[in-house]
């Protein structure tokens, strides 16, 4: 194989790889409402596109191995795509915790972190449970629940997407947080 194919090929693995990992969170912003990043992310992914399938199909037909590279960098696009969105964690949740005999601890706990938490009284499977409600940024999900486990290492927890909220209460930002603060406005979920 000649070492000009061999390095297009590299290129259009690369291209494919990124343009499907743009494509993939850009899906995930798109869902989330962020119309503003996802017309850039859109842009740029069909930029990448555009060239990476021109190089291909303008030599496929001659060297077959241009069709590996892409299609093995599509499929790898959607897996860096996917671990890229779960990195990212954008958009924010609804965590319910829920606590046979610490619920107002669990609450204590979670309102000094610096998170909004409504307590609600509920009637579990072997009796009372107090379940606690709150939204939060998916990215603070995992501090939010190590703060409530020190209060009730037995607790049980679900959480989904959060479609949208008024407000959400979350501990405070770094320097690098607030340094992000014009990216935010382009994008908030970030």
């Amino acid at each position: 194989m000649p070492v000009d194919i061999l390095l297009l090929g590299i290129v259009v693995f690369f291209v494919e790889l990124t343009s499907l990992t743009i494509g993939t969170v850009r899906t995930m912003i798109t869902v989330l409402g962020e119309s503003r990043m996802a017309f850039v992310l859109g842009c740029l992914e069909m930029t990448l596109w555009i060239f990476g399938t021109s190089a291909v199909m303008l030599k496929v037909g001659e060297e077959p191995f241009l069709g590996i590279c892409y299609a093995v960098g599509y499929a790898g696009g959607n897996v860096v795509g996917i671990l890229a969105e779960k990195k990212l964690a954008l958009g924010n949740v609804v965590v319910r915790i829920i606590s046979a005999r610490l619920g107002r601890e669990i609450a204590g706990a979670v309102r000094r972190a610096g998170f909004g938490v409504t307590t609600v009284a509920g009637e579990g499977s072997e009796g009372p449970v107090t379940v606690q409600f709150v939204v939060c940024r998916r990215r603070d999900m995992k501090q939010l629940l190590a703060v409530a486990r020190e209060a009730d290492p037995e607790l049980f927890y679900t959480f989904e997407t959060a479609g949208g909220a008024s407000a959400v209460h979350g501990p405070a930002r770094s320097r690098a947080g607030r340094l992000l603060a014009p990216l935010r406005r382009l994008a908030p979920q970030f």
